[in-house]
């Protein structure tokens, strides 16, 4: 578990959660949290995604969410998403690579005659992930991307922090 995660995770369940021994809290009861946080930052080449999956207590569902971005710096794209309860979703991510190779190659027989051959080749990889996930409950999802703007431009950046409107239906 990420650092963001486990502390979003472990505050909203202390805060959530009764002591022991105290009776939980009235059927209807509404409580907004800040329940996920995502710092992400990339230099001028570079790109990262960061995907955070909140599912929250026992008993406590997420009636509504909204999103407060802190900071915000160039190519940075974030979606946020509920997932009911027994869904199943997959995820397919491709990233290309394409490269040029070239060699030469000299060489002195006996004889004293020069052979020299020259080479080039080209190549093509792709690398690809595919992740599934199904979810026992009702959870969020949030997906954050940043990608620099290339080669002597600027990176990118995004704090972002995801408030949930949550209510209490009972075990």
């Amino acid at each position: 578990m990420t650092g963001s995660r486990l502390v979003a995770s472990t505050l909203v369940a202390l805060i959530l959660s009764a002591p022991a021994g105290a009776e939980p809290p009235a059927v209807g009861t509404v409580r907004e949290l800040p329940v996920v946080s995502v710092s992400l930052a990339v230099g001028s080449t570079e790109r990262d995604a960061k995907r955070v999956v909140y599912a929250p207590p026992p008993g406590w569902y997420v009636r509504s969410h909204r999103v407060r971005v802190s900071n915000r710096i160039g190519a940075v794209t974030y979606t946020v998403s509920t997932v009911p309860a027994g869904w199943q979703w997959t995820n397919d991510e491709r990233a290309a690579a394409s490269g040029r190779a070239a060699g030469s190659v000299g060489v002195a027989l006996p004889s004293g005659l020069p052979v020299g051959a020259q080479a080039s080749g080209a190549h093509d990889s792709a690398v690809a992930g595919r992740q599934a996930n199904t979810s026992s409950h009702h959870v969020l999802v949030v997906d954050v991307t940043a990608r620099g703007a290339g080669l002597l431009q600027g990176g990118a950046a995004v704090d972002l922090t995801v408030v949930a409107e949550m209510v209490y239906l009972g075990n």
